[in-house]
């Protein structure tokens, strides 16, 4: 697999070359027959066997392997879940947090994961098993609201989202369901990462939320625009439930206060239940 990784790694700078150099449209025919070679893989990240059988999941696992992309945010997720407890996560892509996540609440504790997306059930699935957690995590393969209701669903890559990216982009028909609806008792933590429907997801989830202590979830602004809302809006909600809000700083391992800029195109937070 490290000759594969390198090979690929070689093959990005010559296409990069190539376009800069005007040769875009070679690249884009060459580059489906060459990137089937690189499809289905499997590699450790920090202790995490991730397999995956598209190009868009290898990159996305690249970038968790090689910079540390959610590295902070699991570490904050692991802490935040009591031995035995329950997690809810709505968009689970290939399981990483998942795992993270079922290890920490241990054989007594439950992942509920929301994932729509039903090309990556099979890959999801077989994630949790191999790495030894697939008892404590209960697949739904709908998606989260504020109202139960039908709904188109686009997938593109590792990006999936109940809200289209243009007029023409494909999608499928699922369901969609409020986690107050779908998850019986308590959670102890929520993770969402459902590309712009955070906001709507949580207004399905009051009585959840009022039991939780800690949230995490991603703050995409053009996405949340897309939806019909803003980060203002999301942070007000949080903020009118009880919750203290940080943003995640993976470049520096570390969590930073709202009041300080980011320069990323969108962050994951850490919502604490305030004292």
């Amino acid at each position: 697999m490290q000759i594969k990784l390198a090979a690929l790694t070689a093959l990005e700078r010559v296409a990069a070359v190539a376009r800069q150099l005007g040769l875009g449209s070679v690249v884009d025919r060459v580059a489906p027959t060459i990137g089937r070679r690189f499809e289905a893989f499997e590699l450790d990240v920090d202790g995490v066997r991730l397999a995956g059988v598209e190009l868009a999941q290898l990159h996305y696992v690249r970038e968790l392997r090689e910079q540390g992309r959610e590295r902070t945010l699991v570490r904050l997720l692991a802490a935040a879940v009591p031995p035995g407890g329950h997690v809810l996560e709505g968009g689970a892509h290939l399981g990483y947090v998942t795992v993270h996540a079922a290890r920490a609440t241990g054989p007594t504790g439950r992942v509920f994961v929301f994932e729509p997306n039903a090309a990556v059930h099979d890959v999801l699935l077989k994630n949790v098993a191999v790495n030894g957690v697939a008892p404590q995590v209960q697949l739904h393969g709908s998606a989260l609201g504020a109202n139960a209701r039908r709904a188109r669903f686009y997938a593109s890559g590792d990006t999936s989202s109940l809200f289209a990216a243009g007029a023409d982009a494909a999608w499928i028909d699922v369901e969609v369901v409020r986690g107050d609806d779908a998850v019986e008792g308590s959670v102890d933590v929520i993770k969402l990462d459902v590309e712009g429907a955070e906001l709507d997801a949580l207004r399905g989830m009051e009585r959840l939320v009022g039991g939780a202590r800690t949230i995490f979830l991603e703050l995409h602004p053009e996405l949340l625009g897309r939806a019909g809302t803003s980060s203002a809006e999301l942070l007000e909600w949080l903020a009118a439930h009880g919750f203290a809000v940080e943003w995640i700083d993976e470049a520096r391992q570390r969590t930073a206060p709202l009041s300080e800029p980011w320069s990323e195109e969108y962050v994951n937070l850490v919502c604490r239940r305030a004292a």
